[in-house]
């Protein structure tokens, strides 16, 4: 038995270093590709586990599932969330990193090829994704439509920052009191979550359910919260995270659009 031990932590050590290697190569020959995993993930006792798994994913392509506990990264123990996107930000998109977690009680390793991140800045001036989604509480899905800005946030129940987000985007639309301007919450949470947040909560604005992150990939959304508006011809006029000032730019940016 300790022999069996013995074995697999030489195999899995080996085949982190090789990975590693390849990583830091991968890493110094293009470091302008920003990589990306692909998972939605939360707290764990130990490690982080995985809640989510964006479609066309990294993550999706190498096998893991939601319910995984993703526990390294090339020999690196993950602390939480942050540390595991900083760690993955260390590497280059197309960078081949060893993954260990954990499913069903059992250590596994996989060789995963990072994705590659686009930032939402760069789909500025270019024609939003169409998309059709189920609204909270409603029977007929939301479908994005010309005609009125749109300022979209996409957020998540365990985002922290993502509730002042929330909370100025209802005072904003309360000031307001124009249709001129819709404004719409995205998650990949599934329903019941997010009725359950928003129960003691309320929600004054549509919230959506992306149960499948297809709509968070074609808006490039890399992290929470993310704010897209789009003006009355459907033309993505800013995308960016909303924090260092980015919310404020949007709505005076929506204002802008919406007198036009």
């Amino acid at each position: 038995m300790i022999a069996k031990k013995l074995s697999l932590s030489v195999t899995l050590a080996a085949a982190i270093l090789s990975t590693a290697l390849v990583a830091q190569k991968a890493g110094s020959e293009d470091k302008a590709r920003k990589p990306l995993l692909g998972v939605v993930h939360t707290q764990a006792p130990r490690g982080v586990r995985v809640e989510k798994i964006m479609q066309k994913s990294a993550a999706e392509r190498a096998g893991l599932k939601a319910g995984d506990i993703i526990l390294s990264v090339n020999s690196v123990a993950i602390r939480d969330p942050k540390h595991l996107f900083t760690e993955v930000q260390r590497y280059a998109a197309g960078t081949v990193v060893a993954i260990e977690y954990q499913r069903d009680g059992k250590t596994q390793l996989l060789q995963v090829p990072l994705g590659e991140r686009l930032d939402a800045a760069s789909l500025v001036g270019q024609t939003a994704a169409a998309f059709s989604l189920p609204q909270l509480g409603k029977k007929t899905p939301y479908a994005l439509a010309t005609g009125k800005v749109v300022v979209i946030d996409f957020w998540a129940t365990w985002c922290g920052p993502c509730e002042p987000v929330r909370r100025a985007l209802e005072e904003f639309q309360r000031e307001r009191r124009t249709s001129d301007i819709a404004i719409v919450g995205i998650t990949n949470e599934d329903e019941a979550t997010v009725r359950a947040f928003v129960r003691n909560r309320g929600a004054r604005y549509p919230l959506l359910i992306d149960a499948k992150g297809g709509v968070a990939l074609d808006y490039h959304v890399a992290g929470y919260p993310t704010i897209v508006v789009i003006d009355k011809k459907g033309i993505v006029r800013f995308a960016g995270f909303a924090s260092g000032g980015g919310l404020e730019h949007a709505l005076q940016l929506a204002e802008k659009l919406a007198a036009e």
